[in-house]
């Protein structure tokens, strides 16, 4: 099987088992949020985590992203893909989250209506206002950043794609963490970049592992007879 072949079954695999997590999780969803509220986590741990968040918000990426590009001239091309398909699945679940409205996890303590289900965290579709981040929750914005930032790395950077994803899965679980997602809400965000990848990567090949002594950012001088 040819690697563009392969690389959409993962998504496409990967995709419909977030979108199954997601509707399975549903009916737990305050009962998940509730109990990662309370974990205590030692204060280094909780510092690192909330940093992670970095992988998965514009600013974090736009400065990696700005970096990779000064340095990294050899692969400034497939970067440039690779960042542009990490705004346009940040923009994609940003503007999804304007279809249902649906209230974040921090903000039930103070909401005027008593929730006592998942399914009443949800408000009527295309109600409510862009400025209303409260009602915002679903899907995470981040978390599909997050996995774009990773799965866009890793198209440029192959040896590293099992570190992009630790990071990932960090930045998302920041956000059920900071109370500001539902798990659901988090698997609805990595299925839209999943989906999205299978369209935007199709015909994408992963790039070669190098030899040992040839470096990424100094490729080897070549000599003439």
């Amino acid at each position: 099987m040819s690697q563009p072949s392969k690389f959409k079954r993962k998504m496409v695999i990967g995709a419909l088992l977030a979108c199954a997590a997601g509707v399975i999780c549903h009916g737990w969803d305050l009962f998940i949020s509730q109990a990662i509220e309370k974990i205590k986590m030692p204060g280094d741990l909780r510092k690192a985590v909330g940093l992670s968040e970095s992988f998965a918000h514009s600013s974090g990426c736009i400065v990696i992203f700005a970096c990779l590009l000064w340095i990294d001239l050899r692969n400034r091309k497939l970067l440039w893909r690779a960042a542009l398909f990490t705004l346009l699945c940040g923009i994609v679940s940003n503007l999804t989250k304007m279809m249902i409205p649906r209230i974040r996890p921090h903000a039930i303590d103070q909401s005027e209506y008593e929730i006592v289900s998942s399914w009443q965290t949800w408000g009527v579709p295309w109600s409510g206002t862009w400025s209303e981040e409260q009602f915002r929750s679903f899907p995470s914005g981040h978390s599909a950043t997050a996995v774009a930032f990773a799965i866009g790395l890793s198209q440029v950077y192959p040896r590293g794609k099992w570190f992009f994803a630790a990071i990932a899965a960090s930045a998302c679980f920041q956000r059920l963490e900071s109370q500001a997602h539902y798990l659901s809400d988090i698997m609805g965000g990595v299925a839209i970049t999943l989906l999205l990848s299978v369209w935007y990567w199709k015909d994408s090949n992963a790039r070669k592992e190098k030899s040992p002594g040839e470096s990424i950012l100094h490729p080897p001088l070549l000599t003439t007879e």
